[in-house]
């Protein structure tokens, strides 16, 4: 039942890593999310931020970083598997790392507010430990009808996401261009940031774009180009 039921876990990302996160302020929160999943640290984690902030990232690269080291782990969007029966979550309790994203979502069921209590619980009483994704910190999420699961949540140890500025935001577009072997011109990061929401996902979503249009056209990355390629593809970004 166990192999069944943990092919239910969504496969990660093939970007989502501890190397290639820019983590710019956010450093300390990137080395307790790396030292938990190489199985320091005692408690578990609750990660917050706003969209776009790198929550998924983060909760993905602990997934891929703790089967590296031969440790059972999964990742799990919960409003995905709110849709599911609860049925679908058996098995998951036994594993080293869990990491549930979304947990707003499940909050605004009671009946899976209970359920994510019970799983988290059953987790702690096999020896792992959660990381969780979320939008604020516990003292601000919906948790009144169900104060033990606030008690669990703010048992964790609670990190913050803190935006990336400019400077960071440039040095990500260079890092990740780079992985992909990638010239990205400086000023043509500059236009991205002028050109873009200062949101990673809309920024990276615009290098994929300038990514496959410049393999497919053999041409370098200008400022011309990119406004070429990001005015045709305007409704992707």
């Amino acid at each position: 039942m166990i192999g069944t039921q943990l092919t239910l876990s969504v496969q990660l990302a093939d970007a989502a890593s501890f190397d290639n996160f820019h983590a710019g302020p956010n450093a300390a929160t990137a080395a307790a999310l790396r030292q938990l999943a190489e199985g320091g640290g005692k408690a578990s984690i609750l990660l917050h931020g706003a969209i776009g902030s790198g929550k998924t990232h983060l909760l993905q690269a602990v997934a891929r970083a703790t089967a590296q080291q031969r440790r059972r782990a999964a990742y799990l969007p919960l409003a995905q598997f709110t849709r599911e029966d609860a049925a679908a979550l058996q098995g998951f309790e036994t594993l080293d790392v869990l990491c549930l994203d979304d947990v707003d979502s499940a909050l605004l069921d009671r009946r899976w507010a209970l359920i994510l209590l019970r799983l988290i619980d059953a987790i702690h009483a096999h020896g792992g430990r959660c990381v969780l994704g979320a939008s604020a910190p516990p003292d601000s999420l919906p948790l009144a009808p169900l104060p033990d699961l606030r008690t669990r949540l703010a048992a964790c140890a609670v990190f913050g996401l803190k935006p990336l500025s400019d400077a960071d935001l440039r040095a990500l577009l260079r890092k990740r261009a780079h992985l992909r072997g990638l010239d990205l011109p400086e000023e043509v990061a500059e236009f991205l940031l002028r050109r873009l929401p200062r949101s990673v996902t809309a920024l990276l979503a615009a290098l994929d774009l300038l990514d496959q249009d410049s393999l497919t056209t053999q041409r370098r990355l200008t400022i011309p180009f990119a406004q070429q390629v990001l005015g045709r593809d305007a409704d992707r970004v």
